[in-house]
């Protein structure tokens, strides 16, 4: 494609808007005729296993794949499946018919779900901290034998569709009287109308890209490569759409225009380009410690369960993704503005501030992308971890958090060479990570504490509080050039793409004092520094190829026997979706769902961790 070729798509696809919208597929208001049909299963339980714990008792039941996550409720075990159905279908009744219910006397309560607890800029799990709205009640726990949520989404074929997760507890207890009630079969039943047809367009542009006009020459050589792989690819300004898309603020125009290229175009990959100064990021609440959450997936987010356009403000008070912690301590949360959380496209950012760096990540995308395939080092995953919580940070003996995280990441990619770097083995410190991923590495997996200019974590069983680090600065010790990983940071505060002056002073108030006093720096809260994950990416002689970071600070929840939830959980998750062929913004995407079908509507979470770099990046090049 020529210069001047190019410009004219970009210039046809701004006359297409200006057309008008048409829906791109039937929605739910569409549907005149449907009908209604049923899907049953049954699942068969074993007897719990009751184990001692101290004051308290665990339950297990061998054919369950999870656990119930409410701080400070009853950890109960359950089994999860996910139903998809086709776009336009509505769920009327699902209903759970159980074998006759048995009951055990424990003699003991149930061992509760560790509390999260924010301790200055760290969340750490607390256990023994009692729900006692739960457990001084006379009602079982959990009050029914089957749960579920549903929402819409992209499913692994990049198809549009209802999710139904299912949760089914073989196992209720009765806190009060130190019993179990269990089952050893439970039978569901979905009853749902189905629409008889729905209508789509073909694929027009799969890859939509968003960017200041200033932006537009850079980004002419990704899309002459994309459209020269046939991936579709469409240059939108955001000058165009704040003209032309209605909104309250820039960020709603923008999401009204990614609706439409799903809708009229086929859209499943859109890339944001601009820090956040230059294209807004949406700031949400769903935090139970009064702070804000930045995040990019609420322009992914287009749909709720019933595919009407989810606004993420759905009492209408300009405050986005608000979630209520009502009731008792530990509080439970309440979504106040209908927040789907499942990914209608895939979404990623390039955070760039000029052209310079757009053009480093341009360049690299395009060779990762030509010559990766089918090199030998791109089988192997770097995973980088320590005791996350040891002693001094209140955490078990001889439980090494990211360890155990880097263990479950492990078995996601059997097929992958595995280079350990754990504090356990005393290789884990700055050198040993450039050296490293200087030698070319696929992936790479840190578990750890995380901060907006590095991570740092701890030797095993530690009583004192000294971190080995790892700062932005090192990054130029890493000589890996075009042997690019996609990394996830399964910390804190990694991405934080509006990171300051005043997050430094937090770490440095004596230096930053003494940096006002003696020389010319302006202490300016609006001036933003480029965040750990996005130095990664945005290194010109090697760093990462896509980087995954939590914009705030994020929990985990692990123990010696797995990983359960938080920052953790999403990390196995997102490496479990690796398959040749995937996309960068497919793993993340996936990740997400099967965090929401496993471990629930976790909104702080899934909002907070974002792909820093191209969602349609080919995972390992072309072939």
């Amino acid at each position: 494609m020529s210069k001047h070729r190019m410009k004219l798509a970009v210039g046809m696809s701004l006359l297409f808007i200006g057309m008008g919208i048409a829906p791109g597929f039937t929605l739910a208001s569409d549907i005149f005729e449907s009908t209604l049909e049923t899907v049953e299963f049954v699942q068969v339980f074993s007897e719990p296993m009751i184990i001692e714990k101290g004051e308290f008792v665990e339950i297990y039941v061998e054919e369950t794949n999870s656990f119930m996550t409410d701080d400070g409720a009853p950890m109960m075990p359950f089994f999860s499946k996910t139903y998809e159905f086709p776009l336009g279908t509505e769920i009327t009744n699902v209903e759970a018919t159980t074998s006759k219910v048995e009951t055990i006397n424990v003699g003991k309560q149930v061992d509760p779900v560790p509390s999260k607890q924010r301790i200055g800029d760290s969340i750490a799990l607390v256990e023994t901290i009692m729900n006692q709205e739960v457990y001084t009640s006379s009602k079982p726990y959990p009050s029914e034998w089957c749960s579920y949520v549903t929402g819409a989404g992209l499913n692994k074929n990049n198809d549009h569709v209802l999710f139904l997760s299912l949760q089914v507890y073989p196992t209720r207890c009765l806190p009060l009287e130190n019993t179990v009630q269990y089952v050893k079969q439970v039978e569901i039943s979905v009853e749902y109308n189905v629409p008889d047809s729905k209508t789509t367009n073909s694929d027009i542009y799969d890859l939509v890209i968003i960017a200041p006009l200033e932006f537009s020459d850079s980004l002419e050589p990704l899309i002459y490569h994309k459209n020269d792989y046939g991936v579709e690819t469409n240059l939108v300004t955001l000058e165009y759409i704040y003209a032309n898309f209605s909104g309250r603020d820039k960020a709603e125009k923008i999401k009204y225009f990614v609706k439409y290229a799903v809708e009229e175009w086929n859209t499943h990959y859109v890339l944001l380009i601009g820090d956040v100064k230059k294209l807004p990021i949406r700031t949400t609440y769903a935090s139970p410690w009064e702070i804000d959450i930045l995040s990019d997936l609420y322009y992914a987010d287009i749909y709720d369960d019933n595919y009407s356009f989810c606004n993420w403000d759905a009492n209408g008070n300009d405050i986005f993704g608000e979630v209520s912690w009502e009731g008792g301590f530990p509080p439970r949360m309440k979504d106040l503005d209908g927040v789907d959380l499942y990914a209608d496209v895939h979404l990623g950012r390039i955070p760039c501030s000029d052209e310079k760096e757009l053009d480093v990540v341009v360049n690299k995308i395009i060779n990762y992308e030509r010559e990766t395939y089918n090199q030998i080092w791109f089988k192997k995953i770097i995973l980088a971890g320590g005791d996350t919580f040891p002693l001094v940070k209140w955490g078990k003996p001889f439980v090494y958090e990211g360890e155990i995280t880097n263990t479950k990441v492990a078995q996601q990619l059997p097929d992958f060479k595995h280079v350990k770097l754990w504090t356990s083995k005393r290789n884990l410190n700055a050198l040993t990570f450039n050296l490293a991923i200087s030698k070319g590495a696929g992936f790479v997996s840190y578990a750890g504490h995380g901060f907006e200019m590095g991570w740092g974590t701890y030797p095993p069983n530690a009583i004192i509080n000294r971190m080995i680090m790892y700062y932005t600065p090192y990054l130029k010790g890493m000589r890996n050039n075009q042997k690019l990983p996609v990394v996830f940071f399964d910390a804190c505060l990694t991405a934080k793409l509006d990171f300051n002056i005043t997050d430094l002073e937090g770490y440095y108030p004596i230096l930053i004092k003494l940096l006002l006093i003696f020389t010319r720096l302006d202490y300016d809260p609006s001036v933003f520094y480029p965040c750990f994950a996005w130095c990664f990416l945005k290194k010109e002689d090697g760093g990462s190829i896509a980087t995954i970071g939590a914009t705030r600070t994020a929990y985990t929840w692990v123990d010696k026997d797995g990983v359960y939830a938080g920052a953790g959980y999403l990390d196995v998750q997102f490496f479990k979706a690796y398959e040749e062929g995937v996309t960068a913004g497919e793993m993340l995407t996936k990740a997400q769902n099967g965090y929401i079908s496993n471990v629930g509507k976790d909104y702080f979470t899934i909002e907070e961790f974002l792909l820093l770099g191209d969602p349609s990046l080919v995972v390992g090049g072309y072939s």
